[in-house]
């Protein structure tokens, strides 16, 4: 195709200040790549960056490059290849040759892939007879786009499926045109490239392509058709072969598996291409239309390259071109686009040549310079601050990955344990982020014995760790019976949210204490499962020994006692919104202090059932002694502070949290002992004392 001259050529200034811009767009880009760079979650389309990366994860674990590779998701066999894992190893030998951890290697090979892209878009404006200024602009739109901003550091093979895509494209055009053998080596590369990484963006790219062909072949219809048809055929064929290969052998390895036969092309087909009335679905069209408004760019600066192109009516055939190319895969993939927006990474370049071409058009029109320059650069600029506004504040939150689910599951399962999971479809995050290998049963499938039988019967030389059961989905008892048979409990140990997880019947005792002494975000016992009890009453106990979750009675107070002596044992009540520790006599805390003036600050109170009217005499409380004491080398005590706490004789200690305050001079570092007795009839009937929050602090601290 011939397109026709610029109109105005751009000045030598016009020319610098374009590349000054690139380079100014292209350090918002890389400054935009650091931002949540040590977080360990993976922000936007999660659930296949999960998978994506639970791949990659295991080829490391296993050192596992084979072409059927791991994929543990839905059992065993663990392998059920989407795409030549070529992003996969590359991602596993960044982290090997640069010790960075997985999530790092796999961002930091999706920038690369990003990057590697602009030189074939530069080469496509060259073709276009775009002049070399005007081509830093359209880059610098492509750099500040925020779903590229976004998406180009996810770890996700987009990104180099379309790198791939992109220079294909430049290649098979100029080998054809030139007849140039180097030109057709790399498009068969990167048509090889792109097939394998994923066929639907590869698909994509032969629309220009397949149209140019088409086109060339008509124009040389009565000259060199034949030969033009045999470079075509010689660059895609290679190309269309391995992609051809690449889908036979990753479905006969999915249909190996009991669970994984459902990704087959086959059994995908409908959802990958859509059925019948989905090209058309409103439903599905409103969202489409809402990502392509909210998330590709900045939409105020697309509708206003829109209507440049409408007036200016320059290059309206390549914006044409490329705008129904853009809008092709909304059509031919009409669920693959509504449901993920990363896969918008594949056409969205297509949308900011488009725009660029009608800033391009514009610039190369009489208009006035500064005018021309201002409305481009509002364009950039208005394209940065849609990113900082919208998908910053996520990609800059720094989180280890996961949650209280996956960090349980990571903590209390040994690392070759197999975790089973009803209700969470076949969701990677799970099983990738606690680290294990993972059977992910769909509530579709469960009423389906026969072959969630066949699942589980190709685990009987794994361990299951864990049973996950979320909601209350169909074939969930099944299950649990089927997980009993093989060693786990019949009853839930803990809950996550709406999870139930069964653990072996023959470490639950074991997994509860764990469970106790390392507290997991939002994870509690299940109901029914009891703490186990253990004697901590009636004699001096060194705090320090206490397990973890014991020294959880002591974790209102400041400094923490180092031993503890109680008639009935420590006890912490938080129902009131304040931890309250149970004092009632007789109660011993000791503190290891500083030399200096202390001053302790904390509450009592006692419930009006101690000392209700209606009460015999004889069933009232008589009060409290609370008294605090150093203690001497020999263990004598020596009287610091005292007070009579007794609500039935005092109305100044009714009600909550009374004060407790006392000041104290220590000349040398020791300890003190903060002791509650009974009144003075020595009796500690209803003596119900509670402590509130407790701090010893030096009196001139800040």
């Amino acid at each position: 195709m011939e397109f026709a001259p610029a109109a105005r050529e751009p000045l030598r200034w016009e020319s610098r200040l374009a590349l000054v811009v690139f380079v100014i767009a292209l350090g918002f880009h890389g400054w935009a790549m650091t931002v949540g760079w040590q977080s360990r979650n993976l922000p936007g389309g999660e659930f296949r960056q999960a998978q994506t990366a639970l791949s990659a994860y295991w080829i490391k674990a296993d050192n596992d490059f084979s072409l059927a590779y791991p994929t543990p998701v839905v059992g065993k066999p663990w392998s059920v290849p989407m795409e030549f894992p070529l992003y996969q190893w590359t991602v596993v030998v960044t982290g090997n040759v640069t010790g960075w951890g997985l999530t790092k290697a796999g961002r930091a090979v999706s920038i690369a892939c990003f990057y590697l892209a602009l030189p074939a878009v530069f080469l496509l404006l060259q073709r276009w007879r775009v002049a070399v200024a005007w081509r830093w602009l359209v880059l610098a739109l492509v750099v500040t786009c925020p779903l590229y901003v976004f998406y180009s550091r996810a770890f996700l093979i987009e990104t180099m499926a379309l790198m791939f895509s992109l220079w294909f494209w430049v290649a098979f055009e100029r080998a054809v045109a030139g007849r140039s053998k180097a030109w057709l080596a790399v498009a068969i590369l990167a048509g090889t490239g792109a097939g394998l990484v994923k066929v639907t963006t590869f698909l994509l790219y032969l629309l220009p392509a397949g149209v140019w062909a088409a086109l060339r072949l008509w124009q040389e219809r009565k000259g060199a058709w034949r030969a033009d048809l045999v470079w075509m055929a010689a660059a895609v064929a290679l190309p269309f072969a391995a992609t051809l290969w690449w889908l036979g052998f990753a479905d006969a390895v999915k249909g190996q598996n009991p669970l994984g036969v459902a990704f087959t092309s086959a059994n995908l087909r409908a959802f990958n291409f859509g059925w019948e009335g989905s090209r058309l679905s409103p439903e599905l069209w409103r969202v489409k239309t809402g990502i392509v408004a909210g998330q590709l760019t900045w939409l105020p600066a697309m509708l206003f390259c829109g209507v440049v192109a409408l007036l200016v009516r320059r290059r309206w055939r390549e914006i044409g071109a490329c705008m129904a190319c853009f809008g092709s895969v909304l059509v031919i993939f009409p669920i693959l686009y509504a449901h993920h927006d990363y896969y918008y990474v594949a056409n969205t370049v297509l949308l900011l040549l488009a725009m660029g071409l009608a800033l391009v058009a514009l610039v190369e029109t009489t208009a006035p310079r500064w005018v021309a320059w201002g409305l481009c650069l509002s364009v950039i600029v208005g394209q940065g601050v849609r990113y900082i506004e919208h998908y910053y504040p996520s990609q800059r939150a720094i989180s280890p990955g996961g949650d209280g689910l996956t960090s349980s599951l990571r903590a209390l399962t040994n690392p070759r344990d197999v975790i089973v999971v009803l209700g969470q479809d076949w969701n990677s995050m799970t099983p990738y982020y606690a680290q294990r290998r993972g059977v992910m049963i769909r509530n579709d499938i469960a009423p389906d014995a026969a072959r969630v039988e066949r699942s589980l019967a190709m685990l009987d030389d794994e361990k299951i760790g864990a049973l996950v059961i979320v909601g209350e989905p169909d074939g969930a008892q099944w299950l649990i019976d089927r997980a009993a048979a093989r060693g786990l409990g019949r009853e839930p140990l803990y809950v996550w949210r709406d999870a139930r997880i069964f653990v072996p019947e023959a470490r639950r005792t074991e997994l509860l204490h764990a469970i106790l002494e390392n507290p997991f975000h939002e994870v509690q016992l299940a109901p029914g499962v009891e703490i186990p009890h253990e004697n901590l009453s009636a004699r001096w106990i060194e705090v320090g020994a206490l397990r973890r979750w014991q020294q959880k009675y002591f974790s209102a107070m400041e400094p923490r006692p180092v031993r503890f002596w109680s008639s009935f044992g420590p006890g912490l009540d938080g129902s009131s919104g304040h931890a309250l520790y149970g004092a009632h006599p007789v109660t011993r805390l000791v503190f290891a202090l500083p030399a200096g003036t202390h001053a302790l600050r904390s509450s009592l109170q006692m419930p009006l059932d101690a000392y209700r009217s209606d009460l015999p005499e004889g069933e009232i409380t008589d009060g409290v002694e609370v008294t605090l004491s150093r203690l001497d080398a020999e263990g004598g005590r020596h009287p610091l502070a005292a007070r009579y706490f007794n609500p039935h004789g005092n109305r100044e200690d009714r009600g909550p949290l009374r004060p407790l305050e006392f000041t104290f001079t220590l000349n040398q570092a020791g300890e003190v002992e903060l002791y509650f007795g009974p009144g003075p009839s020595g009796r500690d009937t209803r003596d119900w004392i509670q402590l509130g929050p407790l701090q010893i602090a030096p009196v001139n601290a800040p």
